[in-house]
């Protein structure tokens, strides 16, 4: 499946897929899609995130992605109560980092880069 042909769809149109479009619910999806994928489908995805914020990946990419959207993840530890703009900004954020980096992880090799840059940043 080409997830980042989804993705790009359920951006668009998140009530076709039974989506409120919520930071949370979009979230909740995409873990659904990893879940599906044995958990190898976001491999690397949070060091991507932590590269990006130039920090640890001891965050859940949900609490990266708001950390990245400049919504305060101490006020929202799980996405809730976000308010409409925070939502927007979490949202568009969160399918532009997915298809960033659906798009440079194309095999195992590129995770292996992803996760040895990630290494050498924070040893």
């Amino acid at each position: 499946m080409d997830y980042r042909t989804m993705f790009a769809d359920v951006r668009r149109r998140p009530g076709s897929y039974g989506l409120g479009g919520t930071f949370r619910e979009v979230s909740a999806f995409v873990n659904g899609c990893d879940a599906g994928n044995s958990w190898g489908l976001l491999i690397g995805f949070r060091e991507w995130l932590a590269l990006k914020l130039g920090c640890e990946a001891n965050l859940t990419w949900p609490g990266l992605i708001l950390k990245l959207a400049n919504v305060d993840a101490s006020l929202h530890p799980s996405g809730s109560n976000l308010s409409a703009t925070e939502e927007e900004r979490a949202v568009e954020v969160l399918f532009a980092e997915l298809d960033e980096f659906l798009s440079a992880r194309k095999g195992a090799s590129d995770i292996s880069r992803i996760l040895e840059k990630y290494v050498r940043q924070n040893s």
